[in-house]
């Protein structure tokens, strides 16, 4: 089975990469559904357990997909590389009442009644304002308990995939960009062959397509919405590049250790994934003061690089720090 996207006039020019905080919250849920889904998961989940148990996340754990079904009006498209979370919960406030109470009844014709507590199958069948604010309410709650914590690191990463993604479609255009995205995306003909999906085809009408990385979603694949008649533009989720770093320990070197000194060592060390001074004051345990005149002599001495994204700036590794830094494996 494939989904087929296809691509007309202008369609490709209106291709654009995003990023999405509730994305990788809903992904984080489905992971917390499904902890056997990948090992290096396991940290995350040693840090999230002491705090689960205690989020008051009913209503939304019954709208969370299974099976990949599932209500999207909780997975807004991302307009931007940098959305935030208030961003995207104002997205799914702003869904027509309509909308949500005829996603929410499909998602309940999904669930075997007889396992479902009554108020919560009656809140999710009820009253579609009252559902939505819930929901909402109750997504705020997940990504500030589950992805918040360590956000500024995932976004070093979301932002590195964005970087070497848009080069290569500037080197390549779409069919150098899809050739190495997923193992179920396949370009040919001016179309975009999804497998694993429903067979259909969806015209892009001049829509565009979203490009989304994520790190909770790895390893699928996600569209929507696949309505033809829909005025959005499809977002395309895949599997970040370097996923499984997010969740390695960075590794000092000795010899690093002895030439830098321990606290600007473990500055650079955990400047592998682009980071705030702020992230990496966190990470490393030192004030951000102290973060940031480390952060100043190595950036002159050409081991660490400064770009802006909007009001931030991110800290990452030179190609020299990179092999410096690894010297030790040869």
């Amino acid at each position: 089975m494939a989904l087929v996207l296809k691509f007309g006039r202008g369609d490709a020019a209106r291709c654009r990469f995003a990023i999405s905080p509730l994305q990788e919250t809903m992904s984080a849920l489905l992971v917390l559904k499904d902890p056997g889904r990948h090992g290096w998961y396991l940290p995350w989940l040693r840090d999230v357990e002491p705090v689960v148990a205690g989020l008051d996340l009913g209503l939304l754990g019954l709208a969370v997909p299974s099976n990949g079904h599932g209500p999207d009006f909780l997975w807004p498209s991302p307009t931007s590389p940098l959305t935030r979370i208030e961003d995207d919960l104002a997205q799914v406030r702003a869904t027509d009442p309509a909308v949500v109470a005829a996603e929410l009844a499909e998602q309940a014709r999904r669930l075997d009644r007889h396992t479902v507590p009554g108020d919560l199958y009656r809140a999710l069948t009820g009253d579609p304002v009252a559902a939505r604010e819930t929901l909402v309410a109750q997504q705020r709650t997940a990504w500030r308990a589950l992805v918040e914590p360590l956000w500024d690191r995932m976004r070093g990463l979301l932002d590195a995939d964005i970087t070497t993604r848009a080069r290569q479609l500037a080197d390549g255009g779409l069919e150098g960009l899809f050739a190495d995205l997923h193992r179920r995306a396949t370009w040919k003909n001016d179309e975009l062959h999804l497998t694993g999906f429903r067979d259909g085809t969806v015209d892009l009408r001049g829509r565009g397509l979203i490009l989304v990385p994520t790190a909770f979603g790895w390893p699928n694949l996600g569209i929507g919405p696949t309505d033809n008649t829909s005025a959005t533009s499809p977002a395309l989720v895949y599997p970040m590049l370097g996923t499984a770093r997010l969740w390695e320990p960075a590794t000092q070197s000795p010899a690093i250790v002895r030439l830098l000194g321990s606290g600007r060592a473990s500055v650079l060390t955990e400047t592998f994934i682009p980071s705030t001074t702020r992230s990496l004051a966190q990470r490393v345990d030192l004030a951000p003061a102290t973060v940031s005149e480390h952060l100043a002599v190595l950036r002159a001495a050409g081991l660490v690089t400064a770009k802006r994204r909007g009001r931030e700036v991110l800290y990452g590794q030179t190609p020299l720090s990179a092999a410096l830094l690894n010297l030790d494996r040869f």
